[in-house]
């Protein structure tokens, strides 16, 4: 099976700064892809290098087979993506964005109007689809960042700490939509530091410590390891995982003392 995203040997510095340190990885139709690791690991410079806005030092990413360097338009027309920090056309309406954004991903003119009024349901925005972006709460511009991404079931979804800011019904209805659209054969790609709805969302899980990949697990494999009594959760895991399971004994103790301090 050929995959939807293919990097090879991804390497990003910043000055004396190796970001990203020659990484490998490979998400195949029907992955659901958790991207885990701490602020400044490299997960975000690896996402927006994905999506072409950063260009590497060394290796290469091909989506659907297309190098994203030497054919960024023809890659980004199958790739849906949320930064962090969002980048939207504040002047347009939600429904002028979206609708912007089914040309560019070639959505056939007389489907565009259903395509887009389908994420406005899902995103609850179509009461405010008239409004200038500009006018959006932080939680509406990212669900209109969201309805973007999703617009025509692109091959590939990266997602960048995008359920930040969101109420729990929007969490919960985007969420149920992903989970439907990698059970039908798209791929995703999301960073999150909310590891328990990763757990729940995701079938693989790529650990970035310092720029380097030290786990790529599936989720069956990921749950045995809960039977073991240093490793009895996802956050466990990732610690033991980063060299940094003494932050548990710690944190016991911490909470161990605060409770005889209560009882005195």
């Amino acid at each position: 099976m050929q995959p939807t995203l293919e990097i090879k040997n991804l390497t990003k510095r910043f000055g004396s700064l190796t970001a990203v340190d020659h990484l490998d990885m490979q998400i195949f139709p029907g992955d659901s892809v958790a991207f885990i690791g701490q602020n400044g690991a490299g997960k975000s410079t690896t996402m927006r290098t994905i999506a072409g806005m950063s260009s590497p030092d060394e290796g290469t990413i091909r989506i659907h087979d297309i190098d994203i360097q030497a054919n960024p338009l023809q890659a980004r027309k199958h790739l849906g993506y949320v930064p962090q920090d969002l980048a939207l056309f504040r002047y347009m309406t939600g429904l002028e964005y979206l609708t912007l954004i089914a040309k560019i991903r070639e959505i056939e003119p007389g489907k565009i109007s259903d395509a887009v009024n389908e994420l406005l349901e899902l995103c609850d925005l179509r009461q405010a689809q008239n409004r200038l972006i500009r006018e959006y709460s932080g939680g509406m511009a990212r669900k209109i960042a969201m309805a973007g991404a999703l617009l025509g079931k692109p091959g590939l979804i990266v997602l960048d700490e995008a359920f930040v800011g969101l109420d729990p019904e929007s969490t919960f209805k985007l969420g149920e939509y992903l989970k439907s659209y990698t059970n039908n054969g798209g791929s995703l790609l999301i960073s999150s530091h909310v590891l328990d709805m990763l757990q729940h969302l995701c079938s693989r899980f790529f650990i970035l410590h310092h720029g380097k990949c030290v786990s790529d697990i599936d989720k069956p494999t990921l749950v045995s390891q809960f039977e073991s009594p240093d490793t009895p959760n996802i956050t466990a895991y990732y610690l033991k995982m980063t060299d940094q399971s003494s932050l548990i004994g710690q944190f016991a103790a911490t909470q161990h003392a605060g409770s005889q301090k209560s009882a005195e």
